[in-house]
């Protein structure tokens, strides 16, 4: 992730639940859910919001350790859906 990039909230929850994790809104919080220790929290987001930098390096993060979706790959999606912030 070099360049920044802007993605919208929806189309990071669709990646999310294509790789099988369940999409729940909390009063305070969107949390996707693939196993019971494999939790990703963010604040709560509208669909058309962009999401923040830091959200999209974390996301890349645990889906990379957890043998999900590599870097590169989430990069790629990121290429494929977002345009230079």
């Amino acid at each position: 992730m070099n360049k920044p990039r802007t993605i919208r909230f929806a189309e990071l929850r669709r990646l999310l639940e294509g790789l099988g994790y369940q999409y729940k809104r909390t009063e305070d919080a969107e949390v996707f859910r693939i196993s019971r220790d494999r939790l990703i929290y963010f604040r709560r987001y509208g669909d058309r919001e962009i999401v923040r930098g830091r959200d999209l390096a974390s996301t890349r993060g645990f889906l990379d350790a957890w043998g999900q979706l590599d870097a590169a790959e989430f990069d790629a999606f990121l290429e494929s859906t977002t345009k230079p912030a």
